[in-house]
């Protein structure tokens, strides 16, 4: 059920540009931008989007070259299995208004990697919209193989 629905969301929101015929193409394309993902996704999520019957009328069409009047909080993580560090560095550049924070950890996702610095900049922008300096690293609380590691909710205090 969640491909399904993570489908519908997607090519309603995203309509595909090209047919049925072009996704061996475009799965290529994908595979450049991440190979672990590019054709996991490109498949399951990005395919059907070339038959779907369904288009969103309130979803945004662009620009999508605005620069927002505050800054956007981009937190990547440098080894991340599924989601590839180079990305996270593109969106921060795309976005224009960004501040890229990078987490050198190892998880998926920074709240997979637990990390003091990234909770304390997360909190930051989202209640006072400040940003670390562009280009700021932090460290995980824990390494790989560490007991608790990438399970949720770890912290120093035991406490999410």
């Amino acid at each position: 059920m969640g491909a399904t629905t993570s489908a519908a969301i997607s090519c309603a929101d995203t309509p595909a540009r090209t047919g049925p015929r072009s996704w061996p193409r475009e799965i290529a394309r994908f595979t450049r931008s991440g190979r672990l993902h590019g054709p996991t996704l490109g498949w399951w999520l990005w395919a059907p989007c070339a038959a779907w019957p369904v288009r969103g009328q309130d979803n945004y069409r662009g620009p999508w070259n605005a620069t927002t009047k505050n800054p956007i909080l981009v937190i990547g993580t440098r080894h991340d299995p599924a989601t590839a560090y180079i990305n996270a560095v593109r969106s921060a550049r795309r976005l224009g208004n960004a501040v890229l924070l990078t987490l050198n950890g190892y998880g998926h996702v920074s709240n997979h990697d637990p990390s003091a610095c990234i909770d304390q900049a997360r909190v930051a922008y989202l209640v006072d919209l400040t940003t670390p300096p562009n280009g700021s690293v932090c460290q995980p609380e824990k390494q790989p193989f560490d007991p608790g590691f990438g399970k949720l909710g770890l912290r120093r205090s035991g406490n999410l």
